[in-house]
């Protein structure tokens, strides 16, 4: 009988010698999914929860089929109500049932490693788990640390693949693509190409990848000529390497919003964030990417600048969350994660100090808004949605399932079919209700959706909707400058 309140394994800090033991991972992993198997709250989240359920079911049904070949009991009977059961006899069924349920120790290797494989880190179960440090349970459950955890030791015991390895190079692929863009996103759409890329790197074929535009935004920053004379509020750009490179029209908006908002804005040396690193547990190199973010926006953060990231949520909570987690809290650390916000996060924050300007000229109509996980995740709210409605004429509706992208997981040969089942059901849901438009705070997601519909829903961010609504740059337009 395994004990759920035994924390002795439960280890989280990197630091640690027994984090990287595999016997104490083990162990740790049976008393969470056993606990799991018990509560079932998180069936519908993601694919992994679903995967250890249908394995521990699975295991009863073995055990009862070997039962009945070996003649110790009949084979079950289908029963539209166990009322006409004699006394007694409801008790001595479920005892004998009692003895074909699955258990952890019936899961296999490979089912055991299968719910690591398929958690892609939306970090939904978090707060829908009733067991975790942030409900203050003494199970102290954190199914994603321990899930990265996992892919940490078996990442140090055989090394980082190949498609992780190529997924992590987000700054590498945007300096190359700032060259080479057009020629990248025409050898992307030639079959022969996708196939190589797939059995060389690991990418699936029919993934349609994000094009690169001609004009980065850093490279748009540079050369953008800002006209605050006294600012009410400083802060940071945090661009983010999908906003450079794929999303630069993201970018500009925010820039722009936050400038006719009368806020200074800055855009100082970065890389991406590091979260690549973390899916499979390379805490070497996601030390190496997040120490020079951490260096540079500190410098900014002591001189009364806040850090306004403009891209992906992965990536505020990435700053805010996941540095602290696995780079050790100290004052540097602290002060980045405690200065970050999320872009639609800021304005709310402006809106509530009296500080936004809202002369909007026009109405969005009706929004069907996708929540995205790490939004979520960072438990602060719907800021998105809140932004959306001080426009007038607005209603927001909430979409609140996982698009099933996250980043790299979703690209991956092995698990894009998976990924693209639990986008049709987002698809689904947001097509439930009659909308103008749908948006999404987070590119990635937007991407998927887009392809899983085959382009009949193409979410449009937040803050690019914000920029219409204030009528900025009107007669110009922010377009994209993709080939």
């Amino acid at each position: 009988m395994l004990d759920h309140s035994n924390t002795n394994d439960t280890v989280y800090d990197i630091r640690d010698p027994l984090y990287w033991d595999r016997r104490s991972l083990y162990s740790e992993l049976d008393r969470v999914y056993d606990v799991c198997i018990g509560c079932r709250l998180c069936f519908n989240l993601c694919p992994s929860f679903p995967s250890l359920f249908d394995s521990i079911d699975n295991a009863g049904n073995r055990k009862r089929e070997i039962a009945e070949g070996q003649g110790r009991v009949e084979k079950e009977k289908e029963r539209d109500t166990y009322l006409d059961l004699p006394d007694g006899e409801h008790a001595s069924e479920a005892s004998i049932e009692v003895e074909f349920r699955g258990e952890v120790s019936d899961l296999t290797e490979s089912e055991r490693w299968e719910v690591i494989d398929l958690c892609y880190q939306c970090k939904l179960c978090d707060p829908v788990c009733p067991y975790t440090p942030g409900k203050e349970h003494h199970f102290q459950l954190d199914f994603p640390k321990l899930m990265t955890r996992a892919q940490a030791i078996r990442t140090k015991e055989r090394g980082v693949k190949i498609n992780d390895r190529f997924l992590s190079k987000t700054d590498l692929t945007g300096k190359i693509g700032s060259v080479l863009g057009p020629i990248i996103n025409f050898i992307n759409e030639i079959g022969l190409a996708r196939w190589l890329l797939e059995k060389t790197m690991g990418i699936h074929r029919k993934r349609i990848l994000p094009k690169f535009e001609r004009k980065n935004f850093e490279k748009w920053f540079k050369d953008h000529k800002s006209l605050i004379d006294d600012p009410i509020e400083k802060v940071v750009i945090f661009g983010t390497c999908f906003t450079n490179s794929h999303d630069v029209d993201l970018g500009k908006a925010a820039v722009e919003i936050l400038e006719h908002n009368d806020i200074e804005c800055v855009y100082p040396k970065q890389q991406c964030c590091g979260a690549p690193f973390l899916s499979p547990g390379d805490f070497d190199g996601f030390e190496k990417q997040a120490r020079p973010n951490i260096d540079e926006l500190y410098k900014w953060v002591e001189d009364g600048y806040k850090i306004i990231v403009t891209g992906p949520p992965t990536c505020s909570l990435t700053l805010k969350k996941e540095y602290p987690d696995y780079l050790g809290l100290n004052e540097k650390i602290q002060r980045v994660s405690e200065s970050t916000f999320d872009i639609s996060e800021y304005l709310v924050y402006l809106n509530k100090q009296d500080k936004l300007n809202k002369d909007f000229k026009g109405s969005i109509g009706t929004v069907n808004y996708h929540v995205s996980c790490h939004l979520k995740a960072q438990k602060m709210g719907f800021k998105g949605r809140d932004i959306l409605r001080l426009v007038p004429d607005t209603k927001v509706n909430l979409i609140n399932r996982c698009s099933g992208m996250d980043g790299g997981w979703g690209m991956k040969s092995e698990f894009f079919d998976s990924s693209m089942k639990v986008a049709e059901r987002c698809v689904n849901d947001i097509n439930q209700k009659e909308y103008d438009i749908a948006c999404s705070d987070c590119s990635l997601a937007s991407h998927q959706l887009s392809q899983a519909s085959e382009g009949n829903v193409q979410p449009s961010h937040p803050i690019i909707e914000l920029h219409k609504a204030y009528g900025i740059n009107k007669d110009q337009g922010i377009t994209n400058e993709k080939t």
